[in-house]
């Protein structure tokens, strides 16, 4: 088949959020994504079902600015929670549950949903997390591959920054983002590969595609990947961070960069690919340590600490942050870089409290606060 890259608005943003699904008495997974989606008319086809009935799917439509994702994603969850509670439901951020095991997830009822279970087996059934992704509007297929293969090093980078998944079935995992390796089990998962150009990435997926590989591009589960029907370069690598405000920041960071990336191909910037072991072990290395770590430099020479790391790829976006106006949800990025990521307050509430129930009741009542806090 010949894939078409539709034309996009660039730079524009979509943001979708997997919303954990809560019961307030056990504080496990809940699976009333149906009953909430029913009672959301007002914002029908913004929340959507997700591959179990505990998860929500909150999109934002395209926004032309980061204001305008500001105002969608808090006006939305706003209704979400008022819906939620209606429904006897709590709220929370997390790329995993701490202790609600993935045997006991429902599987929406969808065809496409029953089919990936089918082919898929018990790869899909562990399928008990939950992400953040970026939508960045690009002006065409070309060019979405030349920014894709400049950005792809700072891919661990903004996974450090979002890690927020320290915990599977009850059990400390010595890791801040563990999603990442549930992710990973997926067939056609994990880091991109670089491609010469559209020609080559279109004749990969029509390989997937006439060796019945995958029926739908939507399968391409990489953790960025190029959205040919929206137009956009998706990134999908982030664990759901435990805030909106860090969600913000986080996609403010994306924006630049791809600003920053788009330039320097306009202005034939010379790019040497940093070889794919590089980014590879840097990304085990956010999941691992979060920004605790050392990131391995783009030369293969030395490691950095992921914080520094961080500072040196503000310091390059900067001018693409002062023309895009972006600077207050920037300094979002440097305060996660500068205190905790969602998984070390995740470690912290549980060394005070001794309960991963704890963990679930303070974080879900603190992104209650914070909708509450941004409405008043």
């Amino acid at each position: 088949m010949d894939l078409e890259f539709k034309p996009s608005e660039p730079l524009t943003l979509g943001i979708e959020l997997e919303i954990q699904l809560i019961d307030p008495v056990t504080l496990e997974l809940k699976h009333t994504s149906t009953e909430i989606i029913e009672g959301l008319k007002g914002i029908e086809g913004t929340v959507k079902h997700e591959f179990f009935l505990s998860n929500l799917e909150l999109n934002t439509p395209v926004c032309r600015t980061m204001e305008e994702a500001e105002e969608r994603l808090y006006g939305e969850l706003a209704l979400i929670l008022e819906e939620a509670r209606r429904q006897d439901t709590l709220l929370w951020l997390s790329g995993t549950h701490p202790f609600s095991p993935w045997r006991g997830q429902r599987l929406t009822d969808k065809p496409r949903y029953r089919m990936l279970a089918e082919r898929l087996g018990i790869v899909s059934r562990r399928f008990n997390i939950f992400g953040l992704h970026v939508h960045v509007g690009i002006g065409d297929g070309q060019r979405c591959i030349d920014i894709m293969n400049r950005v792809l090093y700072y891919l661990p980078h903004l996974l450090a920054l979002s890690v927020n998944s320290p915990f599977w079935e009850g059990e400390p995992t010595g890791l801040h983002s563990y999603r990442t390796k549930v992710l990973e089990n997926l067939p056609i998962a994990g880091l991109p590969f670089y491609f010469k150009d559209w020609d080559e990435y279109k004749s990969v997926v029509n390989t997937y595609l006439v060796t019945d590989t995958i029926t739908t591009i939507r399968e391409i589960w990489w953790d960025m990947r190029p959205h040919p029907d929206f137009g956009t370069l998706e990134f999908r690598i982030c664990d759901m961070p435990l805030t909106l405000k860090e969600v913000l920041a986080i996609t403010a960071l994306i924006q630049a960069l791809v600003r920053k990336t788009g330039r320097d191909v306009e202005e034939g910037i010379s790019f040497r690919r940093p070889h794919s072991a590089i980014t590879r072990e840097n990304k085990w290395r956010a999941a691992r340590y979060g920004l605790d770590g050392r990131f391995i430099t783009a030369d293969g020479r030395d490691t950095v600490p992921v914080r520094k790391a961080i500072e040196d790829v503000l310091s390059m976006v900067e001018e693409d942050v002062k023309r895009l106006g972006t600077g207050m949800y920037i300094d979002g990025v440097e305060e996660i870089a500068s205190s905790r990521t969602g998984s070390s307050i995740q470690i912290a509430e549980y060394e005070k409290e001794g309960s991963l129930k704890a963990v679930v009741r303070e974080l879900s009542r603190r992104l209650e606060r914070e909708v509450k806090g941004w409405q008043s």
